[in-house]
């Protein structure tokens, strides 16, 4: 009798056992669903799309109906992602080199102080900085957050890039009004890499495609080529002008869109054309700078 119940005990515990190594296995692959994007399905599992690209070796943002991916959470014994470990604040006194990359932005939640303040104590009348400059960090009442990072952007050589506080001509507010027209009615519009047509599009080629029938003749590039190209950071966005992000699916400027006001821009994302709120948390950590075309006055 003895023997019986061991061997029962035995047979439970292997069947546990197995149970749970398939849980773990299920848990590790993720079924694509109809209406999924690698942003949504990121958030979902509380880990980034740069993730879920590395782990299933994907070279764009593209995905489909009934695809599996490999969902790598990172565990502790208990079964649960651990939490962020705070990070330590710096005293708010002293200075700060500016390095590649910073932003005011950036700077305000090292020292935790805002970027009202950090302007005030270096006399800053614009939001750009530039690589090698030294800012002064004194210490202060530290404020709430909330300041939308944009236009906090340096070139490679650390030379500030050009910006304006002027509003677009007549003409070219007609041609911003068309292309935000154009923009609206390609909503819904299906994403298509590379695609330039409303057939399908890609976020450069929505660009490329409202801006021509909008009148403004431009070539079709990536939305890194549209910054770097002939642009101008613009301080007080109006509706038509380029909005930038960065480090969605790769490393440096990777998304456009076009602003339409109250803070929402129209965007070709992985579930097509879309209006999507540049406040929202996603977008507002890879918000990079507003811009417009040199060719509109």
């Amino acid at each position: 009798m003895q023997k019986t119940k061991k061997w029962r005990i035995l047979v439970l515990s292997t069947i546990a056992t197995s149970f749970l190594a398939l849980q773990t296995a299920e848990a590790a692959t993720y079924t694509v669903q109809k209406g999924d994007t690698l942003s949504k399905i990121a958030q979902h599992h509380q880990v980034t799309i740069e993730d879920i690209m590395k782990w299933n070796n994907l070279s764009k943002d593209t995905i489909f109906v009934a695809q599996k991916l490999e969902i790598q959470k990172q565990t502790t014994s208990e079964g649960t992602k651990p939490s962020t470990p705070s990070t330590s604040v710096k005293p708010t006194a002293g200075s700060h080199t500016v390095a590649k990359g910073d932003t005011l932005s950036k700077i305000a939640k090292q020292y935790n102080v805002s970027i009202k303040d950090i302007q005030e104590w270096n006399k800053l009348e614009k939001d750009i900085i530039y690589i090698g400059q030294v800012l002064k960090i004194s210490s202060g009442a530290v404020k709430p957050g909330g300041e939308s990072i944009h236009n906090n952007v340096t070139s490679d050589t650390g030379t500030p890039s050009k910006v304006t506080d002027k509003d677009p001509t007549a003409n070219g507010q007609a041609i911003y009004k068309k292309t935000v027209e154009v923009a609206n009615t390609l909503v819904g519009t299906p994403y298509l890499y590379g695609g330039n047509t409303p057939v399908g599009l890609d976020c450069s080629g929505f660009i490329f495609y409202a801006f021509n029938q909008g009148g403004l003749k431009i070539g079709r590039t990536s939305s890194e080529g549209y910054f770097n190209g002939n642009t101008t950071l613009v301080e007080n966005p109006v509706p038509g002008d380029l909005v930038f992000f960065e480090n969605t699916y790769k490393e440096g400027i990777s998304h456009m869109g076009i602003y339409i006001g109250d803070n929402k821009f129209i965007h070709a994302g992985t579930d097509g054309v879309e209006i999507s709120d540049v406040t929202y948390t996603y977008w507002s950590s890879k918000l990079v700078a507003y811009k417009r075309f040199d060719s509109v006055k």
